[in-house]
């Protein structure tokens, strides 16, 4: 009897081990998740034609850190190829930085809009130790907002388009710190970060995924002193009162777009919705540029009645 106890404290031992081995490993992959290289960066979105360095170069912009509350410094670029107040804030995804966004510059300055983008905390050029998926992050883009408002005019309007983590970002910006915004833009964004990686571990193993996302929740608060529960848009989309429009391909087997559906449902007051059937994760406008375009043209229109320039414009 008594060796049988022994082996089952040693199982349980083991077994707790094991579990706290698996939980420590996630958090640090979730915090410090590699980042991709600059110029991979551009090769990829330059063979996409999706980007021109000497075209966008030429772009007047002044390039700023901005201090964050946070201790570190915000790398953004402030970008005013035309003449006008109306701004379009960008917020890049996971393991991007300010250069992937330049598709999106491509498509606002088109429409006669000028643009920030900036790099995410412990992205690209910004500081910051760790990742937190808008958890802090959010608080980043409202100083890069504040930084454009303080410097650029006084009649300044603007927008914010996210993508992935940019979108979640953007959300939990809107929902829980400022309603100054015309407009948002979410581009395939989670609805709660705690269903997200529930998601991500259930492809792994459904038994364990319920105790390694435990153990994950308890690393975090531990070592970044963020919650799961706390990165969270749906819990706040319902606070936001200005239009957003949720953007979605169906096709995207990173973060499902149910969980745009979800946001969408739970935001009140004006919001529109599209999830086109093709492409995979922020696809939407590589597979589908020219209703991508019109979609949001129609909605800024709409929404923000700001005239909206060459909109068809490839």
């Amino acid at each position: 009897m008594k060796s049988f106890s022994k082996w089952l404290a040693a199982l349980f031992m083991s077994t707790a081990v094991m579990f706290i081995s698996l939980g420590y490993f996630a958090s640090s992959q979730i915090m410090f998740f590699k980042l991709r290289d600059v110029e991979i960066i551009k090769r990829r979105e330059t063979r996409a034609k999706r980007m021109n360095m000497e075209e966008y170069e030429q772009l007047p912009k002044d390039i700023v850190n901005v201090p964050s509350r946070l201790g570190y410094d915000i790398s953004a670029s402030f970008i005013y190829p035309n003449e006008t107040n109306k701004w379009i804030v960008i917020c890049h995804g996971v393991s991007e930085n300010k250069l992937s966004s330049t598709k999106y510059v491509n498509l606002f300055k088109d429409m006669g809009f000028n643009c920030v983008v900036y790099d995410a905390r412990r992205h690209g050029e910004s500081g910051g130790v760790d990742s937190t998926y808008g958890f802090y992050e959010k608080f980043d883009l409202e100083t890069v907002i504040e930084y454009l408002l303080d410097n650029y005019g006084d009649d300044i309007e603007f927008g914010v388009h996210g993508e992935s983590m940019g979108a979640a970002t953007t959300l939990l910006y809107a929902g829980e710190l400022s309603n100054k915004a015309k407009f948002y833009i979410s581009d395939a964004s989670f609805a709660k970060f705690r269903d997200q990686l529930a998601h991500i571990y259930t492809s792994y193993s459904r038994v364990a995924s319920p105790v390694v996302l435990l153990f994950t929740y308890v690393f975090l608060k531990l070592r970044s002193k963020f919650s799961l529960y706390h990165v969270s848009p749906v819990k706040v989309v319902d606070k936001i009162e200005q239009p957003v429009l949720f953007i979605h391909s169906k096709r995207d087997s990173f973060i499902p777009y149910e969980a745009s559906i979800e946001l969408y449902n739970k935001k009140k007051g004006p919001k529109e919705q599209w999830y086109p059937e093709r492409g995979n994760h922020v696809e939407s406008y590589n597979r589908n540029p020219k209703q991508y375009r019109q979609t949001v043209a129609d909605f800024i229109s709409r929404y923000a009645g700001w005239e909206v320039q060459n909109s068809h414009k490839q």
